[in-house]
């Protein structure tokens, strides 16, 4: 797991300086190809109907073929274990899947807490055990998702190059898509596939 490289309870400068979610109204918007985002959403409900047990890596993939990101994931909140999994992961951070981060100190922790949206921009500043993760993390976008009311993870992109940036078609983007992930962790969960899910280890 990426949070055996350091001491997870090491943190570095104040959690408020590495959010910038109130950043993302002033920056310029990216121009949006709208017929080649529907047409990425009939394939998700596609593959969400045809395959529910494929879907994340589906769904990862096309955060990266739609948005600024270099890479994507999806985080399952592991209750039991106090944890983040990653059971679907795209773009540079593909060598992690099947980690994660633990539940009560990181970014996804954070979101969940906050129940909203979170912008964090070089969070390995304050959550110090994220610092050997290669590419480096320069933004990451997250987004809860829910089931029940309840926030069950987060979907989340990444930009790893510096003077690249998220906006707010990205947080649009993301959000609509994370509506996706509520539905497939609903239907996972009710065929009892998301245990599996959560199973998974980190490659040594």
């Amino acid at each position: 797991m990426i949070s055996e490289a350091l001491n997870i309870n090491d943190a570095g400068c104040d959690l408020g300086s590495v959010i910038a979610t109130d950043q993302l109204p002033g920056r310029a918007r990216r121009s949006v190809d709208s017929a080649m985002e529907g047409r990425a959403f009939v394939e998700l409900a596609q593959q969400l109907a045809k395959a529910p047990e494929e879907f994340f890596q589906k769904l990862v993939n096309t955060v990266l073929s739609l948005s600024n990101a270099n890479s994507a994931g999806i985080s399952l909140l592991d209750v039991e274990e106090e944890r983040f999994v990653w059971p679907a992961v795209a773009g540079g951070l593909r060598p992690y899947l099947g980690g994660g981060t633990p539940s009560n100190f990181g970014p996804c922790g954070t979101v969940l807490e906050r129940n909203a949206p979170i912008l964090f921009l070089r969070p390995q500043r304050h959550f110090l055990y994220l610092a050997p993760i290669r590419p480096v993390l320069e933004e990451v976008l997250l987004i809860p998702f829910y089931m029940n009311g309840r926030a069950v993870g987060t979907l989340w992109a990444v930009i790893h190059e510096a003077g690249s940036h998220f906006d707010t078609e990205d947080k649009r983007l993301l959000e609509s898509l994370s509506k996706f992930a509520a539905t497939a962790f609903k239907t996972l969960s009710m065929a009892g596939a998301i245990k599996p899910l959560l199973g998974r280890k980190f490659p040594s």
